[in-house]
């Protein structure tokens, strides 16, 4: 069993990959699920876009990590970057499935690109499930045609941060989390506990 927002390390046949990939289901789901981007050149989206067959066992160890979602005791702020959206999908479809949670959450997520932006049903599928939840999607490409633009931290205010009786989950590439961090500092206002993960390249994954 794994909290949400863990991951595993993913192995391919004859070890010819190997790559963390966090859960996006739920702990207890039938069916596990990872969100996994086609970098080209990558060994193991190599292996899954062409080696790949029903029916190939794949080596998954874990879980691991200490960015996981804790008892909701107050409002939460997630702040997605990219596939960061991952561990976050599967705290919120936690939240969905554990029932009624009085606290506020609020989701921002953000990529680059508009044919970046994933997942989007699904989270709008999980808004009835979760009381209180709200979410908004951004596009930082200037070409981009999507409603809302810029950054992740071009879309909260300190108002999200209550006054600081909030927990912040923090995710995506280093870069994001880093401006995200330092976005919440310029406010002016301490959050109760600020949790992230970086993802970078390989299986260096950095966690706290």
């Amino acid at each position: 069993m794994f909290l949400p927002g863990q991951y595993v390390n993913v192995t391919a046949p004859n070890k010819t990959a190997k790559r963390p990939y966090s859960f996006t289901s739920a702990p207890g789901a039938n069916v596990a699920t990872f969100l996994i981007r086609n970098v080209p050149g990558g060994k193991m989206s190599a292996y899954l876009e062409a080696k790949a067959k029903t029916g190939n066992r794949l080596l998954l160890n874990g879980p691991f990590g200490s960015f996981y979602l804790r008892v909701p005791r107050r409002p939460i702020l997630f702040l997605a970057g990219g596939t960061g959206v991952g561990p976050i999908l599967s705290m919120l479809e936690h939240l969905a499935a554990r029932g009624a949670n009085d606290q506020p959450v609020q989701l921002v997520y953000g990529v680059r690109d508009d044919a970046d932006l994933v997942e989007v049903e699904r989270i709008e599928a999980l808004r009835p499930r979760i009381p209180k939840f709200t979410f908004d999607t951004t596009c930082s490409d200037p070409r981009s045609r999507h409603p809302l633009t810029g950054h992740v931290t071009d879309h909260f205010s300190a108002d999200a941060l209550n006054s600081g009786d909030v927990d912040v989950y923090l995710c995506g590439p280093p870069e994001m989390v880093e401006s995200g961090r330092q976005h919440v500092a310029k406010l002016g206002l301490s959050p109760a506990n600020v949790h992230f993960e970086k993802f970078v390249p390989a299986s260096e994954v950095l966690a706290v």
